[in-house]
């Protein structure tokens, strides 16, 4: 296309009408040819150059063609050997993976490369025939034969360029060829493993106190003379060019030594965790330690799954465990024995299984490791309350040593891994928790901080132990191979013609904490939204959190259904049979339903107010879809039915406003001075700080009692919950100031009139 643009470009040269004198045509056109030859002469260097660039790039393409192809030999004859255990057939399944995908980019390579080189040749192709047919016209007659010479390069350059084109088809033919046997090969390996794998840990076992168990033929020294030579070639590579191994893992070990001393200060500022922090230290070098040997080895053996890759993944386990359990101590109550001794499980079954130990080898070592383990763990229960039967790695541990005796060491081995795989996440979710909770808690409680904080919590949730989960998922993937994680995405669960895979109720759990984390950071939101409202609107809050909720906690329903496999269409059918036996038996349940729906959004009544329902007194604390619980001011909590609050006659208290009016009755003695009583109880009233100033309280003069001048002290109180405490510090005061003044507080008199007998006969 360059070429082409550049030929374009000599055209309008060539064909522009030149307007000079007669006696300057002929030096105006010599100028003219010179220009024009010197682009010319430009392009063709260029296309020399990219075509010599395309000739390297297939002679390289062809060299590892020739290599791949006899790497793929090389595993297709391995495959009746090494591929007979599936430890083999997992390496010769990562190498023919990873073949696979060189082939894959080589082909995308040609696929370019073979675009470019047809563009060039369509463009030469048009430029020539401009050339030939309107360029000779316009030249003068001595830069004729220069110029038919150019055309006659151009055109052996278009047929190099056609031939390098036939090459790349056969190039890429051949590429797609090996692609396609590769990609065969490699979902046969698929299909093959788990079926390994199965016969590995469960054909053909004995107990090994039967008598067929030994009778088997076994020799430690053939086993081992058989191994020998592949281990010595694998430490042979190993120490080649060890200074640029050695040299890789150094820095890998600095550069995360490094990162997590920096982490460790920022999550341990205070001087009270330094010795947390030595600790930190150690557990977070030999996790750096364990990083640098994992990623050390799949960077110079990525094809094997040996002994180095089961220490790193020891080493870096035993690390965060270490690491995770000091974590857990220190910013929680936390105070269980470490489990990292259950490393050893790990190890010691790992190196079991990539050895290809036999039975009768596996399973003495197996019980062994698995005694070991549980007398020091039982040692580090003396000073913890609880025995072992108390613990679930107990019983699992058991398991697998039940599992050993009957013939199934391989598979005991894997029990002992799995057990440590899931201590091992649960450590670190754990850890990951209580370091984020601690960071966040060290944020400002003004602003937006609080709604980070929330935030930072409802998503690290979900984040966290998809993380901690993942690290076991990776290494199942890298130990065992893809074929082994796609059959068991793939299991199915089912009952009487209904199925779920276990790859959807994994999606299903992963939406149920989306959805957790989702609704904590919208609470959170609403709930510093209504903070500056008044108490009055403060229950649109809560109302606003449940309908949120719900809201919520449906889509994540409809989601889980429709990952599970649930037809929606059949939802029709249920709600028609809803409607029947709403109609029927269900139409209290409806009733309330439909009642706390309106609740919700009407906001008669919301959570936090203070309410009567007959003669109780209670305050709302929550409003659900079907009841609303409520606490009496003895603090009971009553259930009440929505249709209840709905239906009947309800007194809110503090729908609008939480003041309240509150009537204080005094009676004092006839001869008092009733203008010092009036101006005492107001005294009294305006000092007292839950007394509105407006409305104003005042003073009634309410009755010439029969033993006493009434009075009413009438006043707002500015909340109902002081209510009682506020007429009661009154009082206390009234008769406090009563005394003072010499006011008498009356009390029912009587007078009894006396007649002597002599008067009644008179």
């Amino acid at each position: 296309m360059k070429f082409f643009i550049f030929a374009l470009y000599c055209l309008s040269i060539l064909t522009f009408p030149i307007s000079v004198s007669a006696q300057g045509v002929e030096e105006q056109t010599h100028i003219i040819d010179s220009e024009r030859f010197k682009v010319l002469a430009v392009l063709e260097d260029e296309e020399n150059a990219l075509r010599e660039a395309a000739a390297a790039q297939l002679d390289k393409i062809r060299a590892d063609l020739f290599t791949y192809h006899s790497s793929y030999q090389q595993i297709v004859l391995s495959q009746g050997i090494a591929g007979a255990t599936p430890m083999g057939l997992r390496e010769l399944y990562a190498r023919l993976a990873s073949l696979n995908k060189k082939l894959v980019g080589i082909a995308e390579s040609l696929k370019d490369l073979q675009n470019q080189i047809e563009a060039r040749v369509e463009s030469l192709n048009s430029a020539t025939g401009e050339l030939n047919t309107k360029a000779l016209k316009e030249l003068s007659s001595d830069n004729v034969g220069d110029f038919k010479s150019y055309i006659g390069r151009l055109g052996k350059l278009e047929r190099v360029l056609k031939k390098q084109l036939s090459r790349i088809k056969r190039e890429l033919a051949s590429v797609n060829k090996l692609v396609k046997r590769t990609s065969t090969l490699l979902a046969r390996m698929e299909q093959e493993l788990p079926l390994k794998w199965k016969n590995y840990f469960l054909a053909g076992k004995n107990p090994p106190f039967s008598q067929y168990f030994w009778q088997k033929h076994f020799s430690s020294t053939n086993w081992f003379s058989l191994r020998l030579p592949i281990w010595q070639g694998r430490l042979a590579s190993a120490f080649d060019e060890w200074p640029s191994k050695a040299l890789f893992f150094t820095m890998l070990f600095a550069l995360f030594g490094g990162l997590g001393l920096f982490a460790g200060k920022r999550i341990f500022p205070k001087s009270k965790h330094k010795v947390e922090m030595r600790k930190l230290c150690g557990a977070w070098a030999v996790l750096s330690a364990g990083i640098s040997i994992i990623f050390t080895e799949y960077h110079f053996f990525p094809q094997t799954t040996g002994v180095t890759s089961i220490i790193g993944a020891s080493v870096f386990s035993f690390g965060a465990m270490w690491g995770g359990n000091i974590i857990r101590r220190t910013f929680s109550d936390y105070a269980k024995p470490s489990r990292t001794p259950l490393t050893w499980l790990f190890a010691g079954g790992g190196l079991i299984l990539v050895l290809g130990m036999p039975e009768q080898l596996a399973i003495p070592l197996w019980l062994l490791l698995a005694a070991s383990v549980i007398c020091v763990m039982k040692m580090r229960l003396v000073s913890y309350s609880g025995g072992l039967s108390r613990h679930p790695w107990f019983w699992v541990l058991v398991l697998s040593v039940l599992m050993a005796v009957m013939g199934y060491g391989r598979l005991a081995a894997f029990t002992g891994m799995i057990l440590f795989l899931v201590y091992f996440m649960f450590t670190m979710g754990m850890a990951g928790m209580h370091v984020v909770a601690h960071c966040v808690s060290r944020l400002p409680e003004t602003g937006l901080y609080p709604f980070v904080r929330a935030l930072a919590l409802g998503i690290s949730s979900p984040l966290i132990w998809t993380a901690s989960l993942g690290l076991g998922g990776l290494w199942i993937y890298q130990f065992f191979g893809a074929g082994v994680l796609k059959a068991t995405a793939a299991m199915k669960l089912g009952w009487q013609g209904f199925s779920l895979q276990l790859l959807n109720i994994v999606i299903v759990v992963a939406l149920f904490f989306l959805t957790r984390a989702a609704i904590a950071v919208t609470d959170t939101y609403i709930g510093r939204m209504g903070m500056g409202w008044p108490r009055g609107k403060r229950g649109t809050m809560h109302s606003l959190k449940t309908i949120s909720s719900y809201i919520l906690w449906g889509l994540f329903g409809l989601l889980a259904l429709n990952v599970l496999g649930v037809n929606l269409t059949s939802l029709t059918v249920i709600a028609g049979g809803l409607s029947v036996g709403i109609g029927f038996g269900m139409q209290t349940i409806f009733t309330n339903f439909m009642s706390g729906l309106i609740l919700l959004f009407g906001r008669s009544i919301q959570q936090g107010d203070i309410i009567q329902v007959g003669e109780l007194w209670c305050t709302v604390k929550k409003i659900n879809i079907r009841t609303t619980v409520v606490e009496t001011f003895e603090n009971a909590t009553l259930i009440i039915p929505n249709s209840d609050l709905i239906s009947n006659q309800v007194t809110n208290w503090t729908k609008d406003n939480p003041t309240l009016r509150r009537d204080v009755l005094i009676g004092v003695a006839y001869g008092s001075d009733t203008e010092l009583v009036e101006k005492t109880l107001l005294e009294l009233a305006d000092a007292h700080p839950h007394v509105l100033k407006s409305p104003a309280p005042w003073v009634l003069f309410n009755d010439f009692g029969a033993s006493s001048l009434d009075f009413i002290l009438r006043i707002w109180i500015d909340d109902i919950d002081y209510s009682l405490k506020t007429i009661s510090e009154l009082r206390f005061q009234i008769d406090k100031a009563f005394r003072e003044r010499n006011i008498e507080i009356a009390f029912p008199q009587m007078d009894l009139h006396i007649r002597s007998a002599e008067g009644l006969q008179k």
